[in-house]
């Protein structure tokens, strides 16, 4: 009776240590996934326009209207119930070159790309925080990048071609 018992107490104690070792191993595969979601959920910069463009390897090339900043026009800017053809909010339609760079925005009462000068430009002066007048741009949006406000602000200080 005394070997049962002890077999008894020998197979509880081995049960127990199978069930904590399974416990233990479910929670570190727990850990780990739940690392794993929060460095994967915490790359990229919060912006609702996708990652930042990788650093251009030519920093002396010059900004391209048509690869450059068209793209982060119509896809910030240029869309419908804001600067697009068709509602040109506040004076400013973002559509193409020719519109952008003939656009006189309400509020400034003036171009809204000042060439060769970005700083005097209402078009980066609404795209940076604390714009003169209203609100920053694009509104109720995640704001652009810096990777992209420098690329608009490039553009202009070289005179914003229509390359």
């Amino acid at each position: 009776m005394k070997y049962s018992n002890s077999f008894s107490t020998h197979g509880a104690l081995f049960k127990n240590h199978t069930s904590n070792s399974t416990k233990s191993r479910f929670l570190v595969i727990m850990g780990i996934c739940f690392l794993t979601f929060v460095f994967i959920s915490c790359g990229g910069n919060g912006n609702s326009t996708g990652p930042d463009p990788e650093p251009d390897p030519d920093p002396d090339r010059n900004v391209s209207f048509s690869q450059d900043i068209s793209p982060i026009l119509q896809s910030s800017c240029a869309t419908s119930g804001c600067h697009d053809s068709g509602t040109q909010e506040s004076g400013v339609n973002l559509s193409s070159y020719d519109d952008v760079i003939n656009s006189v925005g309400n509020q400034y009462g003036e171009s809204i790309v000042n060439t060769g000068n970005p700083d005097e430009s209402p078009l980066v002066d609404k795209i940076e925080p604390d714009p003169q007048e209203g609100q920053r741009m694009p509104y109720q949006r995640d704001p652009l990048s810096q990777a992209n406000i420098d690329s608009i602000r490039a553009w202009i200080a070289d005179g914003a071609p229509d390359n």
